[in-house]
């Protein structure tokens, strides 16, 4: 092999090395671009924080020559970045200098912010009763919501959120462990009874688990079973909670509904009662 050849083999050897370091940095930014991005930067923003983080110290002339962005553009964004605690802004020889402040900072806005949405959910909790209250009451119009899939357990959720004292549930328990979960429905009666809430169920015998926390007529779990006449059928579950009627199929059609009503409601309580009275001791 001629020496020529050697130090081409080697030249290429050099380049395609050079080559995979650069591709690899590339990702490498495009990964972290995307994280950052992921924080609620956007584009531009992440451009020039890394651009800023990169050089130290930075003018507004460099960073938009660099970029090639507008200077509005480039000022705006850098502000924002200083408001989110990403950067500052000194003065240095009658300039005024961007300088990045160490990536660390992030966790501690982040940390930051995690605390004030803590303290918005708390507050929020807080008011649920009233505002449940109010919602609940604000209109004598009657509204009709639609669940699908996984949004289904958002209707047992609201239950437990609502200032109530009882449910009244219809249905077969198998397909309702079906549609929401065993494990779900299991937590959600151990939350329910925690919070006191009472509940009276019409249960199709053939459809009852072999679970004992499930399987009962439990004064534990604040609730009071019987089983339906003989040949009642309910693919369907229905639930009556205040003034709204949850109606929630099977996973063959896996979608509920849930109608606010004052006078439906009553309806269906009346209803109820009457399927109660003709229904047999669990």
């Amino acid at each position: 092999m001629s020496i020529t050849l050697v130090i081409f083999c080697l030249t290429l050897a050099v380049f395609y090395a050079k080559l995979s370091i650069l591709i690899t940095n590339l990702f490498v930014i495009m990964d972290i671009e995307k994280q950052l991005e992921s924080l609620g930067l956007k584009p531009q923003e992440t451009k020039i924080y890394l651009e800023c983080l990169e050089k130290g110290e930075s003018k507004l002339a460099q960073i938009c020559r660099d970029l090639k962005i507008p200077r509005s553009t480039a000022k705006y964004s850098l502000e924002k970045l200083q408001r989110q605690g990403l950067l500052n802004i000194v003065q240095k020889n009658k300039s005024q200098l961007y300088v990045a402040l160490p990536p660390k900072h992030i966790i501690s806005t982040l940390k930051s912010q995690k605390e004030k949405i803590d303290e918005q959910i708390e507050t929020i909790q807080n008011s649920l009763p009233q505002l449940n209250h109010i919602y609940s009451s604000s209109s004598h119009e009657p509204r009709v919501r639609y669940f699908k899939d996984k949004e289904i357990r958002n209707i047992y959720e609201e239950i437990l959120d609502s200032p109530i004292d009882e449910t009244l549930f219809i249905g077969e328990m198998d397909k309702t462990a079906e549609v929401i979960g065993l494990n779900y429905l299991k937590s959600w009666m151990k939350r329910r009874s925690e919070l006191r809430i009472k509940t009276r169920a019409i249960r199709v015998e053939k459809g009852e688990l072999k679970d004992s926390m499930v399987n009962s007529d439990s004064k534990k779990y604040l609730r009071s079973v019987r089983l339906a006449p003989a040949n009642f059928e309910s693919p369907n579950h229905i639930i009556i909670y205040g003034n709204n009627v949850a109606t929630i199929s099977t996973t063959k059609e896996n979608f509920g509904f849930v109608i606010t009503s004052n006078e439906y409601a009553i309806t269906m309580k009346n209803l109820f009662k009457e399927v109660w009275r003709n229904s047999s001791p669990f």
